[in-house]
This record gives structure tokens, C-alpha cells and sequence, in this order.
């Protein structure tokens, strides 16, 4: 989490700051806008060089199998079943649609709606589904399997391919303008409630496309247009064996893109390259960014004057697998069924109503505390009397009701309203002038109103700010929860992303952060929260890399500290050496780019599981044995080995070498009696008889303790003796000769 925080510190800002304006009151409130849909549409070129094969690459890690390349087209579909394969599980609401364009308009003709001549509109682009996967995957599965019957030496691409889209004849192309004017017509006959990221990917291999003078001003229209509708166009340009793709001129003009970008180079990366990538990174399963709360913010004034809407989103959660549905299978239909909760009197076993049934905390045991005062009138038997009296009443006026209504009489409501309610009648429950007694209960009753209150003490759902403090007053070790991501609501208050983007802008240019009373949602307690303000951040690239906002992060309670063990031994530090070793270890294993994405490698546990859905949804073979390599999580020694392999014995050396590795610390909390030269073994004497090894292992290790000699972590005692008997030849033995002299 980047914040404010950094060295600056002694350059705070003063409050009078706020006072003194601003020169840049605009505040760019784009950045604010927040979406969780993708919505994708392939655009593909289907003409003849589309079907030609392309050389098999030589650093491709395909070694079995045929020796020559496949078509464009083929390589495309292949990346676009196993996008759509992944989107099934990773994004099961996001839309994908699949176009094809440059098709022979005789040969095949758009049935699924009026879009112009020569596209073939194979998938409509509306909401991931098994059923219209299956019918790409079974295309490509039988184009595989017709290229590996194929001979080596051929140069044309599988006939199932040709014949499901064959290429419009020379001449015949369709200008771009047109292309684009029928994926306008797709993503408006998807519907309106398309929210989320709109893009569509065209692939073509072709940079000068047919009449481009003359279609040039309409395609850059439609072009614009797309823009319009928040539509964004992604462009993936395929090299031709023996000409390279060159944006310049007419698709630059078009995307009005600078004359430099894209040109091509000896490096730069064909677009069946950037397309395979971009799908892998598209279907990295990542958690839907869920609101968790959407709540009024306050600030200003004594009660907060100022009012807007702002929505939090966990920026951490634990990914399940899901929970299953209950269906009825009815031959090849599966249906859904519904569920329906319905509670029934223990007594009578009727159906009970949603008034007639309350909440109650039990208060003892009913079983072992009895009711020792006197009894509630409602619970004797002259009360329960009394209400099978009073319902039979009821019927009997009911019936009369109906009676004198049919003949046209005027009924006392009133009466009716009475008995039917169950109200006492004269002279029941307590005499007058006599004391109410209490009764002793043990289920106790409180209305809806009075739990919301105990637990809520009062405290509407809301963000309130109360005050704004720096960074040096909080410490690490409070943040104990996880933290909420707050964005602002325009739906809740207008004006709210705009009053949201100046307190985020006013929280960094002053390094403060704002401490509030928070109550997210109607069934949680109030609770203490600091909200961080978090900066934009970009890439290299200039893609956003950290989106701007206000982290939510709850203070813990008094009894959520918790001290730390109060037996704890100081660590030993590492030496010059070891530090040094293990600093070069560490830079030799960083992550490509030096960040760490958490979202690439998967549960091991949830691949396996999504791994068997897969399989069983589109009815293809799955052998748990050969699914060793959904688990990304396993360390590549090999890789580790060979980056820092050598680094790594040498560190091992460094700890097996240090005197202090062979030092056993005694355990807290275990007190031993303290040994003195008393108690030792005469281990002196049984050394110079010769007859060390007949001691025992703990009477060494005392004497080694008491005498303070380093075994080097050996525990056998025939190295115990090794060692025992080179130190008392180095100091025993030289002070007898010391004393002799």
C-alpha cells in the first residue's frame, strides 16, 4: 500500500494552508470511474493470406508432432478457445463475441442479424455460456486433428477451416469503416446494460486494406463514434512471412495513433505473440471487487455539514468454491430448484406467519431452573382457557359478520375487532390494588428496534470524520483487520466524486489522514477508523498501476492488543559475510519486473477444483494424475539452483561453520537447578585413566556447559569424546606441565 508517508516529514504544511487557496481549483475527477466487467469482442480478418501457413517458429516448445506452422487464423482461434475456456470460470459474467470479416458473402451469410456483406457474426457477444464454447472448441478440435493427418510438405491449412469461413475473392474485401460500423451493431444489440470495460481485438495481417483513401474519413468516424460509447478498439497486426506489418500511414491515421508508434522493427513483437499474452493474462482468475459497504460520508462543521456518497470494496478476501445449486434432473434437462424456509409451531405443527414468530435470548436452562415464583397469568391454565374461548368468539362474530352482511345489517366492527385481537376481557389478569410480581424466565424477548440499539448504541451507518492527525501517531502493529478500499458514490449524492477527489487531494498535499466513526453496514458495532489517502501511481508503460483513494483501516480495541510472549530470546545477528550471501541470494531470485502478482498464482486446491469443472462442462477427459502442473505454487529448484545455486553452499558453509549454530538455548518457562563443580563427573580423573567413554552423554554435556566448550553441535557420544578429550589435552594437559615445570 503506497501512501504520503515518506521523508518529508519536517515539510509539512501548516493548517492555515487550507485557508490560503489553491492555484489549480480544477480537480480531474476521471480517475474515479470504476469498472469489474469485461465485455470482449474478436474482431478477426478472415481473408485468403489469413489462411496460409506460417513457418513453424524454432524457439516454440512444441518438439512432437508436425514440423510446420499453422495459419493465422488457426493460431487465433486456438488463443481465443482457451481465453474462453478460462473466462468460463474466471469471468462467468463477463460478454465475449466472436467476428469474422473479409468472408465470401455467397458462401456464407449472416443469419443472426442485419449487419453488413461479408462478416460472419459466429458468436453474438452476450454473457459467457458452456454450450456456445462447445461449438468453437469442437471446430478447432477437428482443424487439429485434420492438420496432424496431414503431410509435412503441405502448405494449406486444415479444410475445415476454409470451409466454415472462406476468404471473399480479390477484390471483394470490406473496407474498415464497415467493420467497425458491425461491431457498433454488435455491442448495441448486446443491450444497455453493458457496464464494465468494452473493448474489441482486432487481428488483421493486412496494412493496406482496399479503397484506403476513399474509407479512410469514414473509418476514422465510426472509429470515433466507438470512443463515443466508451468503446475501446485493441489491435493485434500479424507479420506476413516475408513482409512485416507496418501501422504507418493508414491504421495510425485511423486510431489516430502518432506516425512513430508501432513501426516496425527487427524486435518488435508479432501480434500472435501479443495476443497469446494478452489472453494468459486475461484469464487469471481474480476476485469480483464486491461493494461492501455504500454508506453517507460526513465532514465539516460540529455534526458533519457536508454529506456525500462513498462505496468500500475488500481489498482482500478468501476465495471459496463456491456453493453448489440444487437442481432436478429431468431426462436432459436440468432444472433449479427453488428453496423455500417455512418454521411450524412445535405444539400444533401449523405454519406459523411472520408476526407470530419473534427472537428470544435463552437465559439459563429450562430444564434445571424451575420457575420458583408465581406464574405469569398468561402461562396458567385459566389463560390458556380463556384464548380457546376467545378464538372460538371469534369465529362465531366472523360467521355473524357474514351473515348479517348478506342480509344487508350494519356490524359493530368494533366488538369484532376486540375479540379477534385476543384482548382480555373484563376483570382478567391483575386485581386492583394488587402488586405485580415478578416472574423469573428464561427465554427473554427484546424487539428488533431494542438488539439494533444495544448493538449500534445508536450510531447510524455512516463514515463521520472527526478530526485529521499524521502519520506519526499511528503504529504498525494497529492495523490488525483487513482494510476496506473507499471510492465515492455519484449515485448516492451528486457532486459526491467531486467533493471526494478535493478532501483525497487536500489529505496528500498536507500528509495528514482523516480518523473517523464508521458503522458499515445495519448489522456490525460503530468502530474507530483511519482513513489513508493513496496516491496514483503509474508503470513505465504510463498504464495506472495503483488506482487513487482513501484506505479504510479499522483501529482495534483495547482487548484486541495482545502483549507479546514474555519469554522471548534475542535473535542472533548474521555476520558481514551471511548478510552478504543472502543479499545476493535474494537479488539473483527476484520475480521478472521485481513485483510479486499474487492473482498469477492460483490455490492449488481451487485449480484442481475448477480444473474437474472444466472437464466435465465441456465433456473432455480429465486424469487427476496429469494435473501436477495446476499447482503454480511449487518452488523451480532447477531455475534456483542455477541462479544461486553456488551462493547458497557457500552460505550453508557459513552457518554450519559458526560457533554459535552449535549452541542449544534452553527452553523459557523450564527452570533447572544450577549445576555446580560439585555435582560434575570427575571427568578429569576418567580422562587421564583413559576411560572417557564410559561417562554418560549428559554428564559431558554438563561438564562442556559448566566449562563453557563449544561442542559444534554434536550429539553422539563418540564425537562427544572427540571433542572432550582435544579440549582437556589443550588445557588440562598444559597446565600439568605448567605445574611440573
Amino acid at each position: 500500500m503506497s501512501s504520503y508517508y515518506g521523508e518529508r516529514s519536517g515539510g509539512i504544511p501548516t493548517w492555515e494552508s487550507f485557508e490560503a487557496g489553491d492555484d489549480d481549483e480544477a480537480v480531474d475527477i476521471s480517475e474515479y470511474q470504476y469498472a469489474s466487467r469485461d465485455h470482449l469482442l474478436f474482431c478477426i480478418d478472415a481473408s485468403e493470406s489469413m489462411h496460409k501457413v506460417r513457418p513453424k517458429k524454432e524457439d516454440t516448445d512444441e518438439d512432437e508432432g508436425p514440423t510446420r506452422g499453422k495459419s493465422a487464423l488457426h493460431q487465433v482461434l486456438e488463443s481465443v478457445v482457451r481465453f474462453e475456456k478460462g473466462k468460463v470460470i474466471t469471468g462467468p459474467a463477463d460478454s465475449v463475441g466472436l467476428l469474422l470479416f473479409n468472408i465470401d458473402a455467397e458462401k456464407v451469410k449472416n443469419t443472426s442479424g442485419n449487419y453488413k456483406p461479408g462478416t460472419l457474426v459466429y458468436q453474438n457477444l452476450r454473457t459467457i455460456n458452456a454450450e456456445e464454447i462447445k461449438k468453437i472448441i469442437k471446430l478447432v478440435e477437428q482443424a487439429d486433428e485434420e492438420y496432424r493427418e496431414m503431410d509435412e510438405e503441405a502448405e494449406e491449412e486444415p479444410a475445415i477451416l476454409k470451409e466454415t469461413f472462406p476468404s471473399a475473392k480479390k477484390g471483394d474485401e470490406m473496407n474498415i469503416a464497415d467493420v467497425l460500423v458491425t461491431c457498433n451493431f454488435l455491442f448495441r444489440d448486446a443491450g444497455t446494460k453493458l457496464a464494465g470495460n468494452k473493448r474489441v481485438f482486432l487481428v488483421t495481417d493486412n496494412d493496406d486494406p482496399p479503397a484506403a483513401e476513399t474509407t479512410l474519413a469514414p473509418a476514422q468516424t465510426v472509429y470515433g463514434d466507438l470512443q463515443t460509447y466508451g468503446i475501446t478498439v485493441n489491435t493485434y497486426f500479424i507479420d506476413r512471412p516475408n513482409h512485416r506489418f507496418d501501422p504507418r500511414g493508414y491504421w495510425n491515421t485511423v486510431l489516430n495513433r502518432e506516425e512513430d508508434d508501432g513501426a516496425p522493427t527487427a524486435a518488435a513483437d508479432d501480434g500472435l505473440d501479443a495476443l497469446a499474452a494478452i489472453m494468459d493474462d486475461l484469464i487469471i482468475r481474480q476476485a469480483p471487487k464486491r461493494k461492501q459497504f455504500s454508506i453517507p460520508l460526513k465532514l465539516g462543521g460540529k455534526d458533519g455539514e457536508i454529506e456525500i456518497g462513498v462505496s468500500g470494496y475488500s481489498m482482500i478476501s478468501e476465495q471459496g468454491k463456491g456453493q453448489p445449486k440444487y437442481v432436478r434432473m429431468r431426462g436432459q434437462a436440468v432444472e433449479e430448484v427453488m428453496t423455500k424456509t417455512e418454521y411450524t409451531s412445535a405444539e400444533t405443527g401449523s405454519i406459523l406467519r411472520p408476526e407470530e414468530i419473534g427472537q428470544a435470548y435463552q437465559f439459563g436452562h429450562e430444564a434445571t431452573i424451575p420457575n420458583i415464583l408465581d406464574r405469569n397469568w398468561w402461562e396458567s391454565d385459566e389463560a390458556v382457557e380463556q384464548q380457546r374461548a376467545v378464538a372460538e368468539e371469534a369465529l362465531r362474530l366472523d360467521e355473524e359478520r357474514r351473515e348479517r352482511e348478506d342480509n344487508g345489517e350494519e356490524v359493530d366492527m368494533a366488538e369484532l375487532r376486540k375479540t379477534a385481537n385476543g384482548e382480555p376481557m373484563k376483570g382478567e389478569g391483575t386485581k386492583t390494588g394488587e402488586e405485580k410480581k415478578v416472574v423469573a424466565r428464561t427465554r427473554l424477548q427484546f424487539k428488533p428496534d431494542e438488539v439494533k440499539e444495544l448493538k449500534t448504541l445508536g450510531v447510524p451507518t455512516q463514515i463521520k470524520i472527526l478530526g485529521f492527525q499524521s502519520g506519526g501517531n499511528l503504529k504498525f502493529d494497529e492495523n490488525i483487520k483487513h482494510s476496506y478500499f473507499m471510492y465515492p458514490d455519484e449515485d448516492a449524492y451528486t457532486g459526491s466524486t467531486r467533493t471526494f477527489a478535493a478532501l483525497h487531494k487536500s489529505l496528500i498535499k498536507l500528509q495528514k489522514h482523516a480518523l473517523a466513526l464508521a458503522r458499515f453496514r445495519s448489522n456490525t458495532t460503530p468502530e474507530i477508523a483511519v482513513l489513508i489517502p493513496q496516491e496514483e501511481t503509474f508503470t513505465k508503460e504510463g498504464a495506472q498501476d495503483q488506482p487513487p483513494g482513501l484506505h479504510v483501516i479499522c483501529m482495534p480495541f483495547a482487548d484486541d492488543m495482545r502483549k507479546p510472549p514474555k519469554a522471548i530470546t534475542e535473535n542472533l545477528l548474521a555476520t558481514d559475510r551471511q548478510t552478504e550471501l543472502m543479499a545476493t541470494i535474494v537479488k539473483r531470485l527476484r520475480f521478472k519486473g521485481e513485483k510479486y502478482r499474487s492473482e498469477a498464482y492460483p490455490n492449488p486446491a481451487l485449480a484442481f477444483h475448477y480444473a474437474q469443472l472444466q472437464s466435465l462442462a465441456f465433456e473432455e477427459d480429465f486424469d487427476p494424475n496429469e494435473a501436477t502442473d495446476l499447482d503454480k505454487t511449487l518452488p523451480k529448484h532447477a531455475g534456483m539452483h542455477k541462479a544461486a545455486g553456488e551462493f547458497m553452499r557457500e552460505w550453508n558453509r557459513e552457518i554450519e561453520e559458526d560457533e554459535r549454530a552449535s549452541i542449544t538455548l534452553i527452553k523459557p518457562g523450564k527452570r533447572s537447578a544450577a549445576v555446580s563443580e560439585a555435582d560434575l563427573a570427575d571427568i578429569e580423573g576418567m580422562w587421564k585413566k583413559g576411560k572417557l567413554d564410559k561417562l554418560k552423554v549428559t554428564e559431558l554435556k554438563d561438564y562442556a556447559k559448566f566449562k563453557k566448550i563449544s561442542l559444534e553441535g554434536k550429539t553422539k557420544k563418540a564425537d562427544l569424546v572427540i571433542v572432550m578429550d582435544a579440549w582437556l589435552k589443550t588445557n588440562v594437559g598444559m597446565g600439568n606441565k605448567k605445574a611440573k615445570n
